[in-house]
């Protein structure tokens, strides 16, 4: 006994009227009369006396109507309730990223900026490190993924969006030698102390640079942040020298000074979410990072 069949059973109890009730219900009075007659023989029970005058509900069917109304009532309500959080699923933007300066710094102008225009949309925010951010992508628990191009290649089944390009470059204190050459080689570091990222949190594009550096230069003093935050906080100390993008220190601190780095693979900050997710806002969302105008210094 299918859904359809009971309203009409509900709607003729109401109305005693099969004229009526096919108009209510935008079906043919012989329609109104098959589904009467479907649900009689399923239940095995007299609901209605009828005939071309008039109809009238039998005991059993007034019974059966007591049971059955709630049961529409809950029918209707829960499709609305189902409705109404798809709908509000579909604004929502589930955003994952690593923290650093940049994030920091543009993610709230992206978010703020985007909502002048689509103010009833929501942003979820999730700030892991980037295996974990793949893992809740590949589940279909993030909608849009932050990360490096190199980064998003072992993935499947995802749509990557460019945001920015740029090259690796050394950041130190402004009264160290190295500052003053135009391109800092990477046999220069040689003897520097340095601060590398941890692996759990770097990017595959800076484990490649600091695999490399170790490899050419056999007396490094190494210390290993265990995120951005803490990295960031031991260049402001200036307890080394580190590796840095504007897409990842916009920004540097008054006596830090970027110098291009002699390496040659560019690093592409995008956008990245599967290619089975539907919701239109994600795609105005990417197209709006993409079309913003970064401020590096």
């Amino acid at each position: 006994m299918d859904i359809k069949k009971l309203v009409t059973f509900v709607n003729l109890v109401e109305t005693k009227n099969f004229t009526k009730t096919a108009k209510a219900i935008h079906a043919t009075q012989p329609t109104v009369t098959h589904d009467i007659n479907a649900i009689e023989d399923e239940v095995g029970v007299k609901l209605f006396n009828r005939n071309k005058r008039y109809v009238n509900v039998t005991k059993n069917g007034k019974d059966f109507y007591q049971k059955i109304r709630p049961l529409i009532n809950n029918y209707y309500s829960a499709v609305q309730d189902i409705q109404e959080k798809d709908k509000k699923e579909s604004l929502q933007i589930n955003f994952g990223y690593s923290y650093n300066p940049f994030n920091d710094k543009y993610i709230p102008l992206w978010i703020k900026q985007f909502q002048i225009k689509f103010p009833q949309v929501k942003f979820e925010l999730v700030n892991l490190n980037r295996n974990e951010l793949k893992q809740k992508l590949v589940s279909n628990d993030l909608d849009i993924m932050l990360t490096t191009g190199l980064e998003a290649k072992d993935l499947s089944n995802v749509k990557i969006y460019p945001i920015e390009s740029e090259p690796f470059k050394a950041i130190m204190p402004r009264n160290n030698p190295l500052s003053k050459k135009t391109m800092v080689k990477l046999t220069d570091l040689q003897d520097e102390k340095l601060l590398f990222l941890d692996n759990r949190w770097a990017a595959q594009d800076i484990i490649n640079l600091q695999n490399k550096i170790i490899h050419l230069n056999k007396n490094l003093i190494i210390t290993y942040a265990d995120e951005i935050s803490s990295l960031n906080v031991l260049l402001k100390a200036k307890q080394g020298l580190g590796l840095g993008l504007y897409c990842i220190y916009p920004e540097l601190d008054h006596g830090l000074i970027y110098v291009p780095l002699d390496w040659d693979p560019q690093v592409d900050l995008v956008a990245i979410t599967q290619k089975n997710n539907e919701k239109r806002v994600v795609y105005q969302f990417i197209k709006f990072i993409q079309e913003f105008e970064f401020d590096f210094n």
